[in-house]
């Protein structure tokens, strides 16, 4: 039986997910307040987000998103987990199928969900569901601080769409501007050389969308700039296409892989 996270106490949603990612690759651990704001930050939704249940007790939780970029309508699956205790009852399988009936329902065209590279036991079952492996995807780190230079700013902007730039609809869905995160045009003195969208969290700031011309001669000075104005202890990367050239860039210029994972895909 499946019920919606709105209709569900708080105490069971977080119960569920902390034990279904106790033995995860990565620590993941929340409180309550911390998963709501998970579906909050990135709308995720109440409703169409599912826990399942066996015998009147939560097996499984999985959190949903959906919406429409360039004119198609796409899911997201924004995590899902499974109780231990419950695992080898196909509970996946069984929200693999919900997740796939709601996005039929509302529309959907294609789903989208990752997974972290290693995690041979969740990536066998989205394969068997029918997802096939898309872009992989990397979070980098840095601890450098970077150095301004007099021609290279940036600016912030209240949309992309201000510069051009159409967001590619196979973004990780967390990595969306839609986000409130902040969008930054940049400049060498007055040409547009590029973009980031970022946020200030804590002492970090965190990239999420970075595309920079001539990456070898200018991505340095925007890292300068961004350090001007956020003044960062720390950098992340987060979700940033592994092929991508300024991506590598960033690699060049003192920032490490942490962690990659791949999207995967279904059309509906």
């Amino acid at each position: 039986m499946f019920k919606s996270y709105a209709d569900v106490s708080p105490e069971e949603r977080i119960t569920v997910w902390n034990n279904g990612f106790s033995d995860y690759l990565r620590p993941i651990n929340m409180t309550s307040e911390q998963l709501d704001h998970r579906l909050s930050s990135l709308k995720m939704s109440e409703d169409d987000s599912k826990i399942y249940y066996i015998d009147n007790q939560p097996a499984g939780i999985y959190l949903y998103a959906d919406g429409t970029f360039n004119g198609k309508k796409i899911s997201w699956l924004g995590g899902m987990a499974v109780d231990p205790t419950f695992r080898g009852q196909q509970v996946s399988l069984r929200m693999l199928e919900e997740f796939e009936r709601v996005s039929k329902e509302n529309n959907v065209e294609t789903m989208y969900l990752e997974a972290i590279d290693g995690n041979d036991r969740a990536i066998n079952i989205y394969l068997k569901f029918g997802f096939k492996a898309l872009n992989k995807v990397l979070f980098l780190d840095s601890d450098v601080t970077y150095i301004a230079k007099n021609t290279v700013t940036v600016k912030e902007i209240t949309d992309l769409s201000e510069i051009n730039v159409v967001e590619a609809v196979d973004l990780a869905w967390q990595n969306k501007s839609i986000h409130g995160y902040d969008c930054l045009a940049c400049y060498n003195e007055s040409d547009l050389i590029g973009y980031v969208v970022g946020a200030k969290t804590g002492e970090n700031f965190v990239i999420n969308q970075i595309e920079i011309n001539k990456p070898e001669v200018h991505t340095s000075a925007v890292l300068g700039a961004l350090q001007d104005k956020y003044q960062p202890v720390k950098w992340v990367g987060s979700n940033l296409l592994a092929d991508n050239e300024t991506v590598q860039s960033l690699l060049d210029n003192g920032f490490t892989e942490t962690l990659s994972q791949h999207q995967y895909i279904k059309e509906v």
